[in-house]
C-alpha cells in the first residue's frame, strides 16, 4: 500500500485515493500525530479534539506534514491549507483534521482551479 500511496504522490494533484487508500492514509497521520506529541495512537480517538484535548499546536502540524512528506514523499503547500488546521481552532477532531487533509490532496492546486 505504501508504494502505491508514493507513487500517486510523485503524480500531481488532484489524487484519487482508493477507500484502503483514504484508511491507510488516515491511520498514517494518526501515528504522525503520535510521534508528534509523544503519545500512544491508541489516544488519538477519531472524535478527539485534536488541538483542545490533545495540545496539537502549529509546530506539531509542520512535524506531522514533514513526516507525511518523509514516508509517501507528499509535498503540501501550506499557503493552501486552511489556517485553522496549521493554528488550530477550538472543535477540531482528529477526524476532521484527517480529512481535511486528504481532501486537499484530492483537490487541484489552487493555481489550476482558476
Amino acid at each position: 500500500m505504501k508504494e502505491a500511496l508514493t507513487r500517486k504522490f510523485d503524480q500531481a494533484r488532484p489524487i484519487d485515493f482508493t477507500p484502503e487508500e483514504s484508511d491507510f492514509l488516515r491511520e498514517s497521520l494518526r501515528k504522525a500525530v503520535g510521534i508528534a506529541l509523544n503519545k500512544d495512537v491508541a489516544e488519538i480517538a477519531d472524535e478527539a479534539l485534536i488541538f483542545d484535548d490533545l495540545g496539537l499546536d502549529s509546530i506539531d502540524v509542520f512535524d506531522v506534514l514533514e513526516q507525511l512528506s518523509e514516508e509517501f514523499g507528499a509535498q503540501v503547500a501550506l499557503d493552501e491549507i486552511p489556517n485553522d488546521l496549521i493554528y488550530g481552532k477550538e472543535g477540531i477532531t482528529f477526524q476532521d483534521f484527517a480529512d481535511a487533509l486528504l481532501e486537499y490532496f484530492r483537490t487541484a492546486p489552487a493555481s489550476q482551479a482558476n
